[in-house]
């Protein structure tokens, strides 16, 4: 499944740690059903691992598919 990692802006309000970036993403249970709840699993170039609970969501105007687990999000590509 190819993804865009879609930049939070998290700096308003805290120090962004630029040594953690996302290296790769793997989801677990998805479904591209808009308000499915999944797991995503992400390594980072430190080599720490994520599991998060996401939400897939189905964006109406836009037309594209995007699943945010709050940390990370990222839009699917097709």
């Amino acid at each position: 499944m190819k993804y865009q990692i879609i930049e939070k802006s998290w700096s308003k309000r805290r120090e962004v740690d630029q040594s953690k970036q996302v290296e790769n993403i793997e989801f677990v249970d998805f479904e591209k059903k808009h308000n499915h709840f999944c797991k995503m699993q992400v390594l980072y170039t430190d080599g720490t691992k994520d599991s998060l609970i996401s939400r897939v969501i189905f964006n109406e105007i836009k037309k594209h598919w995007s699943v945010d687990g709050m940390h990370v999000a990222v839009r699917l590509l097709d």
